[in-house]
């Protein structure tokens, strides 16, 4: 099963070249921490997570088809 996945600013090292990009989950239900691990992607440079436009949790059902953002997580002042 397949996922679209955007990822913004910094955390565009961990994809592909082209945003939004098909990315492959496991065939039975995954989680969003599950695909941030496949990905490599550190939970503690993420903010939030969209999935179909909807503020999401790590703990998030992936069941294939949804269009899932990963935003990093910024500092400053």
């Amino acid at each position: 099963m397949f996922v679209k996945l955007q990822l913004k600013g910094p955390l565009k090292k961990y994809g592909q070249s082209v945003e939004p990009f098909d990315c492959e989950i496991a065939a039975e239900p995954c989680t969003v921490r599950d695909l941030l691990q496949k990905l490599s992607i550190p939970t503690s440079s993420t903010s939030f997570v969209l999935i179909d436009g909807n503020k999401a949790d790590l703990t998030a059902t992936l069941r294939g088809g949804e269009m899932v953002v990963i935003n990093p997580r910024v500092a400053g002042g």
